[in-house]
């Protein structure tokens, strides 16, 4: 009996030390804390749905600012497409020079990684953003955006998979205070149906389990922009904040494990400086972003591997504006994110017309 109750004994040593390892090597599907499910683990939910939808809230903010100080998207100040009449009494929105109407499109492409080792996950992020806003009196413009986004990313820890589909709709409000300062505010709302996959490793069974759910989002920017010009040069400045609450619902996966629901909140500040030069028709420039995580939940060790959890990052960018007349402008962009585990390299490209 006595060396019954040791063997019993190893052997739960035996498989608990098994499922911890798996836990932080590939995370155990069976385990109670199964971590491929973001809805266990705010560290994955942060970098693979929250931290997307902070820079889809940050694009739009922006290009808002764009619109009001120069008159294009994604700043295009310096183009010479004004939209706004700022000498005489009264400028009125078809003032000379100004537009009343402007229709926008944007398409993103973001190669996206998670890095921490127990967690190593990549995939991409594309969204579209489609706009409309009008002018008022000449210094104001209010709008609204709907955007469509798709996330596919690789659980490569668990030989898993995360897509996602979804939708957000965002008003905005711009004003432009005079020639040189501009300031914009943006509040949304969205959701994302989200899917998930894990692998079951051969020792613990095999198998596939699956799991659906929803990610609900809120989401508000405020945004002040800084444009100066010297000849053909323009140098713009920006300092926003913007804010992200997003709540990832509960459900039950196939093998049915329940996983609770996940709440994130995610708040940040981010700097701008931005060097144009105009050509013709054609302005290439460059920037620097400073971000800064105000407040987000930190990414809990795992295995005894802790994370960087860092809260700030460098976001360089290229890109260059164009228009075709007075009316048609668009601009193409490349960005890099540079954080110690998280990868997010942007493509990013918009079209406009006034009328």
């Amino acid at each position: 009996m006595q060396l019954k109750n040791v063997l019993n004994t190893l052997s739960a040593l035996v498989l608990s030390l098994s499922c911890s390892l798996v836990v932080a090597a590939q995370a155990c599907p069976t385990c109670p804390d199964d971590l491929s499910q973001p809805g266990n683990n705010k560290g994955a939910q942060t970098v693979l749905l929250t931290g997307p939808a902070a820079n889809n809230a940050n694009t739009l903010s922006s290009m808002i600012g764009g619109f009001v100080s120069g008159g294009g998207g994604s700043q295009n100040a310096g183009l010479d497409v004004k939209r706004y009449s700022l000498s005489g009494s009264t400028g009125a929105a078809a003032a000379p020079g100004g537009k009343a109407w402007n229709v926008w499109g944007a398409y993103s492409y973001s190669d996206i990684a998670y890095q921490f080792s127990p967690l190593r996950s990549s995939g991409d992020v594309k969204v579209g953003l489609a706009g409309i806003d009008y002018t008022f009196d000449n210094n104001v413009i209010l709008g609204v955006a709907a955007g469509y986004d798709r996330t596919d990313v690789d659980l490569n820890f668990s030989s898993g998979k995360l897509t996602g589909n979804g939708y957000t709709v965002a008003p905005y409000i711009g004003m432009l205070i005079n020639k040189n300062f501009a300031i914009d505010a943006t509040i949304g709302f969205g959701r994302t149906n989200v899917d998930t996959l894990a692998t079951i490793p051969p020792s613990l069974g095999g198998g596939i389990v699956t799991g659906s759910t929803h990610s609900d989002r809120n989401l508000g920017s405020l945004g002040l922009t800084y444009r100066e010009v010297f000849g053909a040069w323009t140098l713009t400045g920006r300092a926003g904040l913007l804010t992200v609450h997003d709540k990832l619902g509960a459900y039950t996966l196939s093998n049915g494990t329940f996983v609770p629901d996940g709440t994130v909140n995610l708040t940040q500040a981010r700097l701008t400086a931005m060097a144009a030069y105009t050509v013709g028709s054609v302005t290439p420039y460059a920037s620097i972003s400073y971000i800064n995580d105000l407040s987000r939940p930190d990414q809990a060790p795992i295995g005894g591997v802790a994370a960087a959890n860092d809260r700030d990052a460098w976001t360089p960018a290229v890109g260059v504006r164009f228009r075709f007349d007075n009316s048609l402008y668009g601009s193409v962009q490349y960005s890099s994110e540079q954080r110690s585990e998280v990868r997010n390299n942007q493509f990013l490209i918009n079209l406009g017309i006034r009328f």
